[in-house]
């Protein structure tokens, strides 16, 4: 139960969206494996731990992509053809763009968790505070 069968709805989730498949039924795993159970209510803690691990996952893949194309600009003819000061100068560079970017996932994920912030979501989802599987399902996350 929980998060972990929660994030591995997720991650399926966002893999099947990457392919262009998302479907009604990774919506559902989704909100079971955060809420418990299908006949169950997401309280807005569980929607906080839900967007932590989108944030954590867009992170992670933020991170990849990062390293791939420093490997990949570390590689060219004309990185390797540079001196120690040009180096020196495009390490600096890499290093605040690599700080800016993760600076930006640090401040979405304190936005995007912020417990008031959550709160204003959940009630998006459900004025009345009661967000079931249907609810979750109509609302959806892309639409709030």
């Amino acid at each position: 139960m929980g998060a972990s069968k929660g994030k591995l709805a997720l991650e399926s989730a966002l893999k099947s969206a990457g392919d262009g498949k998302m479907s009604s039924e990774n919506l559902s795993d989704i909100f079971e494996g955060y809420a418990g159970k299908a006949d169950a209510l997401m309280d807005p803690f569980q929607l906080q731990r839900l967007f932590r691990d989108i944030v954590q996952i867009q992170k992670k893949a933020g991170e990849a992509i990062y390293k791939k194309g420093l490997q990949l600009y570390q590689s060219t003819p004309e990185y390797k053809r540079m001196g120690f000061m040009e180096r020196s100068v495009a390490t600096a560079s890499i290093a605040v763009m690599k700080t800016t970017i993760f600076t930006a996932f640090t401040v979405a994920s304190d936005f995007y968790t912020n417990i008031t912030n959550i709160k204003a979501v959940h009630s998006k989802f459900s004025p009345d505070g009661r967000v079931t599987k249907d609810v979750f399902m109509k609302a959806g996350p892309g639409s709030c």
